[in-house]
């Protein structure tokens, strides 16, 4: 399965939490348990800080009445961050992917020393 990014009406570009967790192939069984963790982890976020993702600024409830299981929307580089932290064989490719969509298609080479 193949990662969709998503772009609002404003140019925010994020993936869903549901679609994220089946690129990634980690297991159904464990979804839940995977959001959760993902939320209440902490990151070191480009903006210099490490920090919990923050509602509305990193994350958003997707709403979908009538599904049974949760979903939200998720910045491209709090999926980054994720992707990188898990158990996923496949990890590294939708990092990389990830992190090139976000710079519009440019590979980060070199970062600006702080």
């Amino acid at each position: 399965m193949e990662l969709v990014v998503l772009e609002s009406k404003k140019g925010t570009k994020v993936v869903s939490a549901t679609n994220l967790h089946h690129a990634l192939k980690l297991p159904n069984a464990q979804y839940g348990a995977n959001v959760r963790r993902w939320l209440r982890d902490l990151y070191e976020f480009s903006d210099g800080g490490i920090r919990k993702p923050q509602a509305l600024r990193d994350y958003a409830r997707r709403p979908r009445p009538g599904e049974p299981v949760e979903d939200y929307y998720i910045t491209l580089e709090l999926a980054k961050l994720i992707a990188l932290r898990t158990t996923s064989k496949v990890k590294l490719k939708y990092a990389r992917m990830l992190d090139a969509i976000a710079h519009n298609g440019q590979m980060s080479l070199f970062v600006p020393a702080a």
